[in-house]
């Protein structure tokens, strides 16, 4: 079954916002290309861009290039993106398969 997206996500999805094109280029596996494009201020990655991202995925509006459904997808994203990635939000990753 598809979750649908809340309100603030379906705002940002409709109005391709900034917020949107964040998570998008996390499933897509174009973050770099996002940083070299737009001067963003914030290189790292947050746990509320993750978050996004995996609400993107599972409402099936955004074909994931990335599996953060898995333990192993998840550690490869990890092990691709570490220095984009606080160790808060490694550790969020990782809490699902504790």
């Amino acid at each position: 079954m598809d979750k649908k997206l809340e309100p603030m996500d379906l705002r940002s999805f409709i109005d391709k916002d900034s917020r949107f094109r964040r998570a998008e280029a996390i499933l897509t596996n174009q973050w770099e290309s996002l940083l070299l494009n737009d001067s963003w201020g914030v290189s790292m990655m947050t746990q509320a861009d993750i978050t996004f991202a995996k609400n993107l995925a599972a409402a099936h509006v955004i074909k994931p290039e990335v599996d953060l459904t898995t333990f192993s997808g998840v550690q490869h994203f990890i092990l691709s993106h570490q220095a984009r990635l606080s160790s808060n939000v490694v550790n969020a990753l990782k809490e699902p398969f504790l």
